[in-house]
């Protein structure tokens, strides 16, 4: 009797591919993965014995009724078939060590990794040991389990490096099966996936870019300093591979830099892509467009949750499956969230992460409640799997080891020679305090300036400042609760004024700290951590056309809200005194890290993380409380804001195709994302369907402020948006 893995459908049982053929195919392909971390010998019998359950006349007859087809073998249908339990049980009664760790593998290789042990009816130990499955037809070939681990070990982290493991050798076996299957069941597709570029072609192509942005660059002190940085950037591309910093002021060009150091490094020790990790959305589609600007459309892969690919571009669509490309730019959430996940989708590109170049941008950003396991996922990374890690900051948080933080990264090299005379000779503002401060006195001091940044740490401060200043044209007003084209409408005008010299004064949320290139004479800072009072600086002289900018730090006269600001806040008034007129100095950018840490290390596995895999040292895994870890636990909503003709239009298209991916992607940057608590309160004022939340009340989005928070009790049937 021939057995089958796959059916084809409307084709004859001879055209099914077998079972052996898919057996033995995914097993090459998962070894051919797992090599590049010493665990070939692991994938390929996972791979070998992954599917040995469909062996099964069961299986088999299931097969066959999916296809309509009556016959012998189709009397023993008896609905959908475990097909996975078998392998697994079987690995496990061979070797009660490296078998009980292939196991996990093979027994969620569709459902996803699962815990050692739930309840008696629920987990692995449950699934191995007593559940009732099919028997085969079928002689198992014996294999011998290798039982050595092909990782470097350390006694006090082996829990956590043990899951680490085995999540990577399910990251290899499931890509393998979800390749094999879709050559076989639509080879067209799979032809799609086969890449054009090569980081080697890569990095003749950046160059041309690049060499073209310096020949048509000013010839400024400003420049000067970002070509050394460059400079220092390849050399130090020359090291061998393991974890770097690279500590450069706001705007001293670290984007391009590290992509540089990035790829030059890559050729060098033949690592096979790059990734650069950005810590927000509201900045990784300009980080991607740079990228794109510098080695094309087609090299760079974009990956995030407001990500939506055309329904025509299949080759994005894939490639997002697994991370097959060259360049990947992605989120802190996708990355630390897919390193601690239990499903399939999430972990099938884990493998394509090893032996890559990672640049973490705005490592700062990292929430200091998640830090302590985004630094173990750091640090095995570079130890066992041959990734190359760049932590890149304009304020480099102390998270390197040291007698203060034994917890942190060990043999971090700095990239940069000397990074205190690089921030002095950087310097190109005097950071001022300027103590308590009603909202008039601000006020005040906005109107005594042609052009000022003023930027502070809630919305409803922002919005109150902004009230104040009176009405003007002069005025404006950034926040995230404005939709990404309005937002970008107002951030263009105001790069304009400020190019053409006339009058321009703005107060923005934290939104313009990230990833916004401006330049203002004067900015004023509401007091808060010392990294974001560095972004902020960033706004400021940040071409160095001026001998000094300046930049006053206040308090706000009704003090700073409970929990993160205030904390940060408090960290950074310590060093008020302390470093005067060296705010923004390497060293007192570390003290108030090692401040900020020291008060907060207790919480720094919020979740337990490090505590569960504790318990991986006997092999009993709990993967799905594991997988309980979010980079953030707040998730927004979008809301649609159609105050626009276009947006309109799209959404009237959008209730007709039966495609809507494209539509939903032009519709992002019509979007404000909400707080469960807000979105509660505008439910009476949205129309929601399949796809979307759309506003339905034009008085509850203002043109100059955005989307407003207090819901107003009484509206008027006239203001329904149409």
């Amino acid at each position: 009797m021939e057995y089958y893995a796959h059916s084809l459908e409307e084709k004859s049982v001879s055209k099914w591919q077998n079972i052996e053929d898919h057996l033995t195919n995914v097993a090459v392909l998962s070894k051919q993965f797992a090599e590049s971390f010493g665990a070939g010998d692991w994938a390929y019998l996972a791979g070998l014995w992954h599917d040995v359950g469909k062996y099964s006349q069961a299986f088999q007859a299931y097969l066959r009724r999916a296809n309509e087809i009556n016959d012998e073998i189709s009397n023993f249908f008896k609905g959908r078939v475990d097909h996975s339990t078998f392998g697994a049980r079987y690995v496990y009664n061979c070797s009660n060590q490296s078998g009980k760790l292939m196991a996990y593998i093979l027994a969620g290789h569709h459902s996803g990794l699962m815990d050692w042990q739930q309840d008696a009816f629920h987990g692995l130990r449950y699934r191995i040991e007593d559940k009732l499955i099919e028997s085969i037809d079928y002689v198992v070939e014996k294999k011998v389990l290798p039982e050595k681990l092909p990782f470097k070990y350390n006694n006090k982290r082996f829990g956590f490096q043990l899951q680490f493991f085995i999540r990577m050798l399910f990251s290899c076996l499931v890509d393998a099966d979800f390749l094999d299957t879709e050559k076989f069941m639509n080879p067209e597709q799979y032809k799609i996936r086969i890449g054009s570029f090569d980081l080697c072609d890569l990095y003749d192509i950046f160059w041309k870019k690049f060499d073209e942005l310096r020949n048509s660059a000013k010839d400024s002190h400003v420049n000067k300093i970002r070509e050394d940085i460059l400079v220092q950037c390849l050399s130090a591309s020359e090291l061998s591979p393991g974890t770097f910093s690279l500590t450069v002021p706001t705007g001293g060009g670290k984007t391009l830099s590290s992509l540089a150091f990035a790829l030059k490094h890559a050729l060098k020790y033949n690592k096979r892509r790059i990734i650069y990790v950005v810590p927000f959305t509201s900045i990784i589609e300009q980080t991607a467009k740079i990228f794109r600007d510098m080695m094309g459309d087609e090299a760079v892969l974009e990956h995030h949750c407001n990500f939506i690919a055309d329904e025509k571009d299949w080759k994005t669509k894939l490639a997002v499956e697994n991370w097959d490309a060259p360049v990947i730019v992605t989120t802190n959430v996708q990355f630390f969230n897919s390193f601690l996940s239990r499903k399939t989708s999430k972990c099938r590109k884990l493998h394509n992460v090893v032996n890559s170049v990672v640049i973490f941008d705005e490592v700062q950003a990292i929430p200091v409640e998640k830090l302590q396991p985004c630094i173990e996922i750091i640090k095995e990374l570079a130890l066992n799997y041959g990734v190359s890690s760049v932590l890149c900051s304009a304020t480099q948080p102390a998270i390197s080891q040291s007698d203060d933080f034994k917890k942190g990264i060990e043999n971090v090299r700095e990239i940069i020679s000397d990074v205190n005379k690089l921030f002095q000779i950087l310097k190109r503002t005097d950071v001022i305090y300027i103590g308590r401060q009603e909202n008039d006195k601000i006020v005040e001091r906005i109107n005594q300036q042609n052009q000022v940044l003023c930027v502070v740490s809630t919305r409803k401060l922002a919005k109150d400042i902004f009230e104040q200043i009176g009405d003007s044209a002069e005025k404006f007003h950034l926040s995230a609760l404005m939709y990404p084209v309005h937002r970008s409408r107002i951030l263009a005008e105001i790069k304009q004024r400020l190019k053409d010299r006339k009058n321009c004064r703005v107060v923005s949320t934290q939104v313009i700290e990230a990833g916004v290139d401006i330049d203002f004479p004067v900015v004023i800072r509401a007091l808060s951590g010392m990294d974001s009072i560095a972004q902020a600086a960033g706004r400021c002289n940040r071409e160095g056309l001026r001998d000094k900018g300046k930049v006053f730090i206040f308090e706000p006269a009704d003090g700073i809200p409970a929990g993160y600001f205030r904390q940060t806040a408090q960290c950074a008034e310590r060093l008020l005194d302390t470093f005067k007129g060296r705010l923004l100095e390497p060293e007192c950018i570390e003290e108030y890290f090692l401040n900020y840490y020291w008060l907060t290390q207790s919480r720094m596995d919020k979740d337990d993380i490090l505590t569960i895999c504790q318990g991986a040292v006997r092999g009993d895994i709990q993967f799905e409380e594991l997988a309980k870890f979010r980079m953030i636990q707040n998730a927004t909503e979008p809301i649609v804001i159609p105050v626009e003709r276009e947006v309109v239009n799209l959404l009237e298209e959008l209730r007709y195709v039966k495609c809507p991916a494209k539509i939903l992607r032009q519709l992002q940057q019509y979007t404000v994302q909400v707080y469960p608590s807000q979105l509660k309160e505008l439910m009476p004022y949205l129309e929601v369907n399949d796809y979307i939340k759309i506003l339905r009340v034009k008085s509850l989005y203002d043109e100059k402020t955005g989307l407003v928070k207090d819901v107003p009790e009484y509206l008027n049937v006239e203001d329904t948006i149409c």
